[in-house]
């Protein structure tokens, strides 16, 4: 099954978010992080080194390649791992309002990886704030309920395809699972007070930066294809990054034929500014983004300093304590 169907098979018809008044939907830069400084930092921080390395011709071709393969969607579903197959069983019992806790017990039991998936994601502070440990499958599935599973489940299936070995970057894979994690429980956590569809952004956030993870790939897939010597640095991956991965995430989004509101909200980050018409969800997701690269890049000791971030937002004044539980048990 693939990773599309997935997530088309748990979303239930809900009825849209409430109309936000234009001024509130307007993109507003916090003063002193702005929206290049939080990208330029994350990628920084993505990809440590000076990005004014001059690329060699071979790496030049290497990238004009990736870029290329991705474009068409033949190429671009390659790049993306099929589902364990016990997913299918468990979705039809997601679905039926009468599978009880055994049925779902049952289902994930049979598949160890997502056995373990789901238990040390359910052990998160996160998912589990009370600090009790859960070792075994039907306890997790009682504590966590349908909504909960829902979101574990996604972040499990996320979680192999985002947190890749890389001969280049040993640290990029996991960086980029943490930020989507982060993204996904800031999207989750503010559109709720939004009264936004909470499941919806908790996907939103959680594939938001499938195009860099997947760009990611490709390029470390090409340079050691065509044997390039040198490890290529930091400016063989955030410039092409910086180009064409916004886009990238909506053309994924797309063929896996996610929520329009959320392809609708993946399209309007590319080129994003402030004159962009921003609907409830690309706002949504251009500020809990923002939030989370900064979070991601910013020492605990200087936290105060996002202290505009919070208020220019309205984000929880607890935001960062938040995100620290989830990053623990990651």
């Amino acid at each position: 099954m693939s990773v599309a169907g997935f997530f088309r098979s748990i979303i239930q018809k809900n009825k849209p978010a409430p109309a936000l008044a234009s001024d509130e939907l307007e993109l507003i830069e916090p003063q002193g992080y702005t929206l290049l400084y939080a990208k330029n930092t994350f990628y920084r921080y993505l990809f440590e080194g000076s990005d004014d390395v001059e690329l060699s011709i071979p790496e030049k071709l290497v990238i004009e390649v990736a870029i290329n393969n991705l474009k068409r969607k033949e190429q671009r579903i390659l790049a993306v791992p099929r589902l364990p197959s016990v997913i299918p069983k468990l979705l039809r019992s997601l679905r039926d309002p009468d599978s009880s806790a055994k049925d779902y017990v049952s289902i994930i039991n049979k598949d160890p990886v997502m056995s373990a998936a789901v238990l040390k994601l359910a052990n998160s502070v996160y998912f589990s704030p009370e600090g009790a440990h859960i070792d075994e499958i039907d306890r997790a599935v009682v504590k966590l309920g349908i909504q909960g599973l829902r979101s574990v489940l996604s972040a499990a299936v996320m979680q192999p395809i985002i947190q890749r070995e890389s001969p280049y970057f040993s640290k990029t894979g996991q960086r980029l699972w943490t930020h989507s994690l982060n993204c996904a429980v800031t999207c989750e956590i503010v559109g709720q007070s939004r009264r936004m569809d909470k499941y919806k952004v908790y996907l939103m956030g959680l594939v938001h930066d499938i195009g860099k993870i997947t760009l990611f790939s490709e390029l470390c897939k090409q340079f050691k294809l065509n044997g390039i010597n040198e490890s290529p640095g930091h400016s063989a991956f955030a410039p092409p990054m910086k180009k064409i991965s916004a886009h990238l995430s909506y053309l994924i989004a797309k063929d896996w034929e996610l929520p329009e509101d959320i392809c609708e909200a993946l399209k309007l980050q590319v080129g994003l500014n402030s004159e962009t018409e921003l609907t409830p969800y690309a706002h949504l997701l251009y500020q809990c983004n923002l939030a989370s690269e900064l979070y991601a890049v910013t020492a605990k000791s200087k936290r105060a300093n996002l202290s505009g971030v919070v208020n220019k937002f309205h984000l929880p004044k607890d935001l960062w304590d938040t995100l620290d539980k989830v990053d623990t048990q990651i």
